[in-house]
């Protein structure tokens, strides 16, 4: 079974040398969304009173040779005198013999409203996409629509978000790849790689139990080619520690735990077990592994309150 899926990935991911117009779902799956938004939704840009940084490592289906490994690098903060928030983010996603690096400066505009406050986000950079030829195999040697080594592409690339929150819940819409970048290797007779249009719906909710405890329910829709659903409830104690799970439809059931190791420093852990046909026997998936690391640098000046911003306290 194992070598069957990876025979028809790779069949599939060929298409890119083949087929004309070729295009697939492209951005990374994130099981801590709700703690590592920005990188996907820019109007979420200064949306604490510090400068934010994350970083992020996933792997991916472990089990599975050439399986997607993800790092992700982000800092945000509040820029008042820009009436909004500031941001840069670095993705690098690798499968298999295909790397997508991701650049991108954010700037967020925040505007007050009498219950809440409502962000809108542009994020500008590049895409980068690098094909390693050393880790194809020709079925006919010398095949000159494998190229030798790797090459690679680089596009504009345009991200646009908006968010409304509240002390007590967020909504967000968010969208990347605007303009549909087409990448094109210089290898004669292969085709150009469309990247797709995704659209992100996040939304959560904070239910204060006691001073100590809180239930933070939250859900993700990703559409492109294709489609996936999150829905996660975690429950904090004390703002300090937390846990809880999620359900990916049809993939995953996730199990997250993570810390405030310090007033500065949080960390999160989760496990992602695969519930799709890719567990379905012993040489299947052994699930995927997430980590984030947080680190806040509190602002000593006071924010102006004609910025203030209502959101839940998640990372």
């Amino acid at each position: 079974m194992k070598n069957r899926i990876l025979t028809l990935f790779l069949l599939a991911s060929s298409l890119l040398f083949t087929a004309k117009d070729t295009s697939a779902q492209q951005d990374p799956q994130y099981s801590h969304y709700m703690f590592n938004g920005f990188v996907f939704n820019p109007s979420l840009a200064g949306n604490k009173p510090s400068l934010s940084m994350v970083g992020l490592f996933r792997a991916q289906y472990v089990g599975f040779d050439g399986g997607p490994q993800t790092q992700t690098i982000s800092a945000h903060m509040p820029a008042p005198s820009l009436k909004g928030g500031i941001g840069l983010h670095i993705i690098n996603d690798q499968i298999g013999f295909e790397r997508n690096l991701h650049f991108a400066a954010s700037y967020a505009y925040k505007y007050e409203l009498p219950t809440g406050n409502l962000s809108a986000g542009v994020s500008l950079g590049f895409i980068q996409r690098t094909l390693d030829g050393a880790k194809l195999k020709a079925l006919t040697p010398g095949d000159p629509l494998i190229p030798a080594g790797s090459v690679n592409a680089v596009k504009p690339d345009i991200n646009l978000g908006l968010t409304y929150n509240t002390d007590a819940y967020y909504v967000g819409f968010s969208t990347t790849h605007l303009t549909r970048p087409n990448m094109s290797f210089d290898v004669p007779g292969t085709s150009e790689y469309k990247s797709v249009v995704h659209y992100y719906l996040t939304g959560g909710y904070n239910f204060v139990l006691s001073p100590s405890i809180e239930i933070k329910p939250s859900v993700m829709i990703k559409m492109a080619r294709t489609s996936s659903f999150d829905i996660n409830a975690l429950a904090f104690y004390n703002q300090k520690y937390w846990g809880g799970l999620s359900y990916r439809l049809n993939d995953a059931i996730v199990a997250i735990a993570g810390m405030n190791l310090t007033d500065r420093i949080k960390m999160s852990y989760s496990y992602d077990y695969t519930v799709s046909n890719l567990s379905l026997t012993s040489n299947g998936s052994a699930g995927s592994h997430e980590i984030i690391l947080g680190y806040d640098v509190v602002f000593v000046k006071k924010i102006k309150t004609d910025v203030i911003i209502k959101t839940p306290r998640f990372l």
